[in-house]
């Protein structure tokens, strides 16, 4: 039902919809319009051929004397165009002519007023099954006698000629061509959006250049741009590697300087101030070398990592609990998940005295919700929270503002493994921090 869906929302989908209806239509409309035409041209052919053969009758039976009509009658018959006479008339109200039959009766006086207004058509037989379509007629004699007769194929009743078939089988052909031409327009469409969907998530996707001239040069340009943006990254990437020098080395050389101070204050006071420096170094680092991480994805016990996360908080004196099963596995970058993990406690414990980790395993997915009890944050600040170098609470201090990218690192190492990281301030207060991410060999 889902692919149904999709496909009814897609290009290709909505194309096809298009195009098999426009046939449908068409060939409705030919169809309806062959069958106005038919069926008027065979009236009219059928209508002179009557009213021939009618007034030849007349005239050929009114000649004979009365004991000699009923032959002559049966002479001028053949297998289509059956004549008989009747001595007297058979009695008929004057308008017994069957309403689907009028308007030919009209055309068959207009063509010859001779036959008289006296002239009754119909189609009953109930007598005959083989000919209950066949048109029957009385015309009135002046002697009191009627003649009478028979026509096979009443025309305006007859069905839809043969060829309608044909031209039936030609739309569901031309349908299907239809159908088949888009598919193949579609399918560098298809390939396209695949590709796109890869970029970004590691090296280069070479985009097919295939398919019409607008989706080629879509292909030519996104490979273009992506070339210029790994040359961009590749670029940025060494700075970084310059920066993390450059600040890391006088930080240590600051550090070693510290044993020299001799005031206890004013060297906590700068060591303090190191650390500062050294968490947002670190920070900034983890966050602009993110896309560039080397490490591979393979199947990890999250469990394992909850586990070590919450020990490791407690063991720096900090009331971090975890509660879940000891064996929950999902593929993930064991390192950076473990990173975004301790980025989510470090914020509850900063904010909010003990944090609380818990896992739920699911059909497809596992569950990770880590609780604090601060103050939650509102509901028209989430989506800001995850803003790089982003501080809701306005201070500068590490302990309490820290620097800003956190949640931003999180975010980023769920998403890579194809998770996803919610906020959500909770009735009881506190902030929930819920991560789901796919299981091991389900989507993972």
């Amino acid at each position: 039902m889902r692919g149904v869906l999709g496909l009814a929302r897609s290009l290709e989908g909505r194309t096809v919809v298009v195009l098999l209806l426009a046939v449908l239509l068409v060939h409705g409309g030919a169809l309806a319009i062959y069958r106005l035409s038919a069926a008027a041209a065979a009236d009219e052919a059928f209508a002179t051929e009557v009213a021939r053969q009618l007034v030849i009758a007349r005239e050929a039976v009114s000649r004979r004397p009365p004991e000699e009509r009923a032959d002559e009658a049966e002479a001028l018959s053949s297998n289509h165009f059956e004549i008989g006479w009747d001595a007297p008339a058979p009695a008929r109200p004057p308008d017994a002519t069957d309403p689907a039959l009028r308007d030919l009766r009209d055309r068959l006086l207009a063509l010859e007023p001779v036959l008289g207004a006296g002239l009754v058509l119909n189609l009953e037989a109930p007598d005959e099954p083989l000919h209950r379509q066949d048109l029957r007629g009385i015309i009135p004699l002046p002697d009191g006698s009627a003649l009478t007769f028979r026509s096979a194929h009443a025309p305006s009743l007859v069905p839809v000629a043969p060829w309608a078939s044909l031209a039936t089988a030609m739309a569901i052909l031309v349908g299907v061509a239809a159908v088949v031409l888009v598919h193949r327009i579609a399918g560098p469409l298809r390939e396209l959006t695949r590709a796109t969907g890869r970029i970004g998530h590691g090296a280069p996707v070479r985009v097919p250049e295939v398919g019409p001239d607008e989706t080629r040069g879509i292909g030519r340009a996104l490979n273009a741009m992506q070339e210029r943006i790994h040359r961009l990254v590749g670029e940025r990437t060494q700075a970084l590697a310059a920066v993390s020098h450059d600040l890391r080395t006088p930080i240590a050389r600051l550090r070693l300087r510290l044993d020299h101070v001799e005031d206890p204050a004013g060297r906590r006071a700068m060591a303090s101030d190191l650390d500062d420096m050294q968490a947002m170094v670190d920070a900034t680092l983890a966050y602009l070398g993110g896309d560039a991480d080397p490490e591979p994805r393979q199947v990890t016990n999250v469990a394992s990592i909850l586990m070590g996360v919450a020990d490791a908080s407690a063991d720096a004196g900090r009331a971090v609990a975890y509660g879940g099963p000891g064996r929950a596995l999902a593929t993930v970058r064991p390192v950076a998940f473990r990173r975004a993990l301790e980025n989510l406690v470090d914020n509850g414990v900063r904010y909010g005295a003990r944090v609380r980790i818990a896992l739920a395993a699911e059909e497809t997915a596992l569950v990770m919700r880590i609780d604090d009890d601060g103050p939650g944050i509102p509901a028209c600040d989430v989506a800001r929270a995850f803003e790089p170098f982003t501080r809701l609470e306005g201070s500068r201090n590490r302990n309490t503002g820290g620097t800003g990218l956190g949640l931003t690192i999180a975010r980023r190492a769920v998403e890579a493994e194809g998770g996803t990281l919610i906020l959500t301030t909770r009735p009881e207060g506190g902030l929930r921090a819920e991560i789901r991410v796919p299981r091991a060999g389900r989507g993972g």
